[in-house]
C-alpha cells in the first residue's frame, strides 16, 4: 500500500496524502507483503488509514500515479509502549519501517536535500539508540554501506530512505 497512516493530534483539517510524521503517502517500494511499519501515535486509537494500493512501483513514482489497482490487504496491528515493550530505535519519533532485509528511515520535506538530510539524521539516531553505535560510526556506515533511495516526488512533500541492512548488525543483537 502506497498510503498508510495515523491521524494526527491537530484540531486543524489534515490531507492523508502528502506524507508527514503521521505517515501519508510514504511510497516506499520495500514495504510490501510481511514488511512493518512504526509510527508515533498521538491520538487513541490511533484511527489507521490506508489507501493507494500498488501492483507495480518504479522509486520515485515521478509521474503521479504507479500500477494503480484495487486491492484486498490484511493488516496486523500490534501497540509498543514505551516502557514496556521492545520499541525500535528506542522510541518511534517518525514512520520507522523494516522487511526481512532492511531497517528503512524515511525523511520527509518539500526539498529534496532536506529531505536526504532528515533521512540520514534519523537513519544515525537509530543505530545509535539500536545497537549503541557512536553517531560518527554510524555516520560513516551510512557513507560507505548504505543504499538512499527517492521514495517519491509525485507530492509537495518529497521522500527518500535509507535501507541500512540488518545482516550488517547481526553481531550487535542481543
Amino acid at each position: 500500500m502506497g498510503l498508510m497512516g495515523v491521524a494526527a493530534n491537530t484540531s486543524e483539517r489534515v490531507h492523508s496524502v502528502p506524507p508527514a510524521m503521521y505517515g501519508g503517502n510514504i511510497d516506499i517500494n520495500e514495504l510490501g507483503a510481511g514488511a512493518t511499519v512504526y509510527y508515533p501515535v498521538q491520538v487513541a486509537g490511533a484511527l489507521f488509514y490506508t489507501g493507494d494500493s500498488h501492483f507495480a512501483q518504479g522509486d520515485g513514482e515521478v509521474a503521479l500515479t504507479a500500477l494503480e489497482a484495487s486491492a484486498r490487504a490484511t493488516f496486523k496491528f500490534t501497540l509498543l509502549k514505551a516502557g514496556k515493550d521492545k520499541i525500535p530505535g528506542k522510541e518511534i519519533v517518525q514512520p520507522l519501517a523494516e522487511n526481512a532485509e532492511f531497517w528503512i528511515t524515511p525523511g520527509l520535506d518539500e526539498d529534496l536535500d532536506e529531505a536526504m538530510k532528515k533521512s540520514t539524521r534519523e537513519a544515525i539516531r537509530f543505530l545509535n539508540q539500536e545497537y549503541g553505535i557512536d553517531e560518527a560510526i554510524a555516520y560513516a556506515y551510512l557513507s560507505a554501506a548504505t543504499d538512499f533511495e527517492v521514495s517519491q516526488v509525485v507530492d509537495k512533500t518529497k521522500g527518500i530512505h535509507a535501507k541500512i541492512r540488518k545482516a550488517d548488525f547481526k553481531e550487535f543483537e542481543k
